[in-house]
């Protein structure tokens, strides 16, 4: 929604992450700086906003979790443009209503822009070996260099 209309677009041209002040000093993350955010999927790029809003989760016997937030509305269309936070989750769609249902998912976040090209799917190649993952995984499209709905000036389209 925000990157279609106006007054939103104006107010957050960019997409954000949000991080606590605790995650922003243990990855060496700016406020107003770029992150790279890695998930098992993709690897997207966001601006970074430090915020006590998102504080860490302190669970007894298994430490300190990190939480880092991302909201859904930008993508290759709109009047402002980005990475899309949906490259990050795996498809689940919701029986009823059948949008996404997954809210939650694990991801690294570390300071800097995003790889471009090839060296955008070797980074999420890395991290999926380095957690014993399967290979020949069909990772999505690089939206760089992809043709086609979800690339470069494409639209998706729902069927009904």
């Amino acid at each position: 929604m925000s990157r279609t209309l106006g007054r939103l677009a104006e107010l957050q041209p960019e997409l954000f992450c949000e991080v606590s002040p605790a995650l922003a000093r243990e990855r060496g993350l700016e406020n107003g700086g770029w992150a790279t955010i890695v998930s098992a999927r993709a690897v997207i790029e966001a601006k970074v906003l430090v915020t006590r809003r998102n504080r860490p989760l302190r669970i007894p016997g298994e430490g300190v979790i990190h939480q880092v937030g991302l909201p859904y509305h930008w993508g290759g269309e709109g009047l402002v443009t980005g990475d899309s936070v949906n490259d990050l989750l795996p498809f689940a769609l919701d029986p009823n209503v059948f949008i996404q249902e997954s809210k939650a998912s694990t991801c690294d976040i570390r300071p800097g822009r995003r790889p471009r090209g090839r060296a955008r799917m070797e980074l999420v190649e890395e991290y999926r070996n380095r957690a014993g993952l399967d290979e020949g995984y069909d990772m999505p499209p690089d939206p760089d260099t992809a043709a086609g709905p979800g690339g470069i000036g494409g639209t998706w389209q729902h069927d009904e």
